[in-house]
């Protein structure tokens, strides 16, 4: 009759006692299990980081958490996009009057406007912040941001100061006489839309003081509306336009931050899996073959274990127990040190980064998801690293066990008179174990992959490319009112274009006009057009009386540019434009990088979308889509025409952008000469070469240091995983290099033995790293290259150097350092020390 009994105290006990037997063994581990922990945490912290603090910036900079606006809703369009199921919220807001400008605010464009509590609480209130005091309630209460306040004179505001000031409400056309009203300030905020225009606010009023100046969201505001998903986004504001069903003048604004869909980033993700993947491979491998050597080392001692009845189970547990006991050490310690290094590391990195500006402010994502994701997957890999090692030592039998020495022999049945040569004792030294010499070589090799990986994508960040990818032109001046602006205005009117051409060291400047017309839709023309938009943006099917019958869906933007545009392009275009028509303005030229959806030589007629003066050109030419235009756009593809026929049609057209050239070396000159002219207008983004290169420097080192830093502890890893083979090994074959001094050999070949063994895993990792290496990191460079199509391939030369000089130098270093260790002790103690 068997007696059950509870050994789960003795196990433990045995653990604990194993554990303290094992200090060295115990150092690696907890180091491998610490240094996997703070990798992940380090890179997921950055990765999410990054993510957060560019959409918090990107919010800031819209002034709202909303996709698009409806202007001038309706009572029943309102109920009715409450009851879609694809809405997430609704704010109403208004315009109740125009502040008239003062001396002390200089040149501004203020509003008193109006928001609801939907549209404050949840739209607005998350992407402003150092909120003060309340939301106005009564007539005579208002809100208002801090920039406003210091341009009106008040740098010190306080809760219930009196603010006075004067507007004028327009109605059906008309405008009121000047109004005065002394303000009751209730509260104020920091606010970032001015970063983008710092000449366009609002002032915040009550819902009272609204309705008391007779007006609503209805007669001058609009519907916030927020999705319940960004994705496919252009599919939704089509679903969205049919079933409110728009009238009049009313229009579905999107929000500039979602024109070009949802924010995801399919690249990065996959980056960051690859990268994920990689630090629980190496971790894995430094953990896996430290505990199998463990268990290696001490098979003997678990042996006389089983000899007393320890079954396999308890065995595994008690290998089990050391790692995961090992784990609860290292992935505190390794979340710590991330954490802490994130904290510093992040901000740096960001504002090095530049995204969208730092006054914009950075988000250091301390989301516990980052902390639990990164304990989740360290811990996976150290149980996965020692579930072998753990059946290993409970599979093997007491006789074997006791018989076990770590070292595996096989009869040699080659004949050679060479076999006993250094060199070839130390390649069979090497593969004598295969798996734990694959285990090192694997180790050894994505360390210092990854660390060429790193190297080979920065190295492609080439500067002049990403300059003729970007810019184009030395410093380009871009109209911010035909982009965000709810009011386009000419910002480049007589005055300033004098300004420009009195500029010194300017070789040309060419302006970019626009014009917004209303195109005639034919099926025969625009029908591939349309179908390719259904399905590259899941449109719904399209009719032609739709379009016949409501003209104002099918719009797009007239664009003028200089005809010497065209004629510098002609040398890249297969078919030349005939830029003689085009100044003419007898053809017209279709923006996409889609020609077959075209047929040259068709006619167009376009019709000023307020006037409907109609007028009729042949296509001329399709131009690449990254043509100077790159503002709003609508169904219809982008037109462009000459300059000189924009002025012909349209007078003195909106001017979107003027472009300029500087003579060689006098750039900063030209560009301090535009900070002039400017003035620090936010209405007018200034975009140069220069910047861009400063931008592009800063965002070149963040990526070496913290690539550089991700990959340099993989390689230690790798490293790692060598010294902790090599001195195992060398313990373990104590004795039989004991037996061969005895029989002759001297301590002079040993260590040339020793140094064969080592220089041949740093052999064989180079040879590696050059024939599969190479080609990883130029494979992970062409994924790169999608992303960012400015880098060019560069052999990385250097890094490839540094890494086999540190390679060679650790192999080669190592084995005589541990053999100098062991062979302090006589032949005869190493011989007997095996008994022992």
């Amino acid at each position: 009759m068997k007696f059950p009994t509870n050994n789960k105290f003795i196990v433990k006990k045995l653990t604990i006692r194993t554990m303290r037997a094992n200090r060295l063994r115990n150092t690696f581990v907890t180091l491998a299990v610490g240094l996997t922990a703070f990798l992940l945490t380090t890179v997921f912290s950055i990765g999410m980081s990054t993510v957060e603090s560019l959409k918090l910036q990107q919010l800031r900079a819209m002034g709202t958490t909303a996709h698009l606006a409806l202007t001038y809703p309706t009572d029943r369009q309102i109920q009715k996009i409450h009851t879609l199921d694809y809405i997430k919220a609704v704010g109403l807001q208004a315009n109740a009057a125009d502040v008239s400008e003062t001396p002390e605010m200089g040149s501004m464009v203020l509003s008193l406007h109006w928001y609801d509590k939907t549209e404050w609480e949840v739209l607005r209130k998350p992407t402003v912040s150092d909120i003060v005091g309340s939301y106005p309630e009564k007539s005579n209460e208002i809100m208002i941001a801090g920039w406003i306040l210091k341009r009106m004179g008040i740098n010190k505001p306080e809760i219930g100061m009196e603010i006075d000031l004067k507007y004028r409400v327009s109605s059906n056309g008309t405008t009121s006489e000047e109004k005065s009203r002394k303000f009751i300030l209730s509260g104020y905020y920091t606010e970032y839309m001015n970063l983008r225009s710092d000449n366009i606010g609002a002032m915040l009023v009550s819902e009272e003081f609204l309705k008391g100046e007779g007006k609503s969201p209805q007669k001058s505001g609009a519907a916030s509306i927020v999705f319940k998903s960004d994705n496919n986004m252009d599919y939704k504001v089509k679903e969205l336009e049919r079933d409110v069903k728009l009238s009049g003048d009313q229009k579905l604004k999107v929000v500039p931050l979602y024109d070009n869909g949802s924010m995801a980033d399919t690249g990065t993700l996959l980056a960051m899996i690859f990268i994920v993947f990689i630090i629980m491979s190496s971790g894995y491998l430094l953990i896996y073959n430290v505990l199998s050597l463990s268990v290696s080392k001490d098979i003997r001692y678990y042996g006389l274990l089983k000899t007393i009845g320890t079954t396999p189970a308890q065995l595994g547990k008690i290998v089990m127990g050391q790692a995961f006991r090992l784990t609860v050490v290292g992935i505190p310690a390794g979340l710590l040190l991330g954490g802490f290094v994130s904290l510093f590391t992040v901000p740096t990195a960001l504002s090095l980064l530049n995204f969208q500006g730092g006054d914009l402010g950075v988000k250091v994502s301390f989301n516990p998801v980052i902390y639990m994701g990164a304990a989740f997957f360290t811990l996976v890999t150290t149980l996965i690293g020692s579930m072998k090692p753990a059946g290993k030592a409970g599979n093997i039998s007491p006789v074997e066990a006791m018989r076990y020495t770590g070292l595996t022999f096989k009869r040699n049945t080659n004949r050679s008179t060479g076999g006993g040569k250094v060199h070839r004792m130390a390649l069979k030294n090497i593969f004598r174990d295969k798996r734990r010499a694959a285990l090192v070589l694997v180790s050894l090799f994505l360390g210092i992959t990854t660390f060429l990986a790193v190297n080979t994508i920065v190295q492609s960040m080439d500067v002049k490319n990403l300059v003729s990818e970007y810019i184009k032109n030395d410093f380009r001046l871009t109209n911010n009112t035909t982009v965000y602006g709810a009011t386009v205005r000419q910002k480049f009117d007589t005055d300033f274009l004098s300004g420009l051409k009195s500029l010194k060291s300017v070789n040309s400047i060419r302006q970019i006009s626009m014009h917004e017309v209303n195109v005639e839709y034919s099926e025969e023309i625009f029908g591939r057009h349309m179908a390719d938009l259904e399905k590259r943006y899941k449109l719904p099917p399209h009719n032609q009386e739709q379009f016949l019958n409501n003209p104002d869906l099918f719009w797009t933007c007239l664009v003028g540019v200089d005809t010497d545009y065209i004629s510098e392009l002609n040398e890249k275009l297969e078919t030349p434009v005939d830029t003689g028509a085009f100044e003419k303005g007898q053809i017209v030229l279709f923006s996409s990088d889609k020609p077959e959806l075209y047929s040259i030589g068709s006619d167009i007629a376009f019709m000023d979308k307020d006037t409907g003066k109609k007028t009729m050109a042949k296509l001329g030419g399709i131009i690449p889509e990254d043509a100077p235009y790159k503002g709003s756009r609508g169904l219809a593809p982008v037109i462009y025409i000459s300059n000189a026929k924009m002025h012909q049609l349209y007078g003195d057209p909106v001017i979107y952008a003027v472009t300029l050239e500087a003579e060689d070396g006098a750039e900063k000159e030209v560009l301090a000469q535009l900070q002039a002219l400017t003035g620090g207008d936010r209405e007018i983004t200034l975009d140069s070469r220069i910047k861009m290169l400063e931008q592009f420097k800063g965002a070149k080192l963040v990526m070496f240091v913290l690539g550089g830093g991700m990959s340099m502890i993989l390689a230690f890893i790798g490293i790692m995983n060598f010294v902790n083979v090599m001195i195992t090994g060398i313990n373990v074959r104590r004795h039989e290099l004991a037996v061969l001094e005895s029989v002759g050999m001297t301590t002079v070949q040993i260590r040339r033995m020793l140094l064969f063994e080592g220089g041949a895993y740093a052999a064989i990792t180079c040879i590696l790293v050059l024939l599969l290496g190479n080609g990883i990191s130029y494979g992970l460079f062409a994924l790169f290259k999608t992303e960012a199509t400015y880098a060019v391939y560069s052999f990385p030369f250097t890094a490839l150097l540094v890494s086999f000089l540190l390679i060679f130098t650790v192999c080669l270093t190592v084995p005589e350092i541990t053999f100098k260790l062991i062979s302090k002790q006589s032949v005869t103690e190493r011989l007997r020390s095996i008994e022992g």
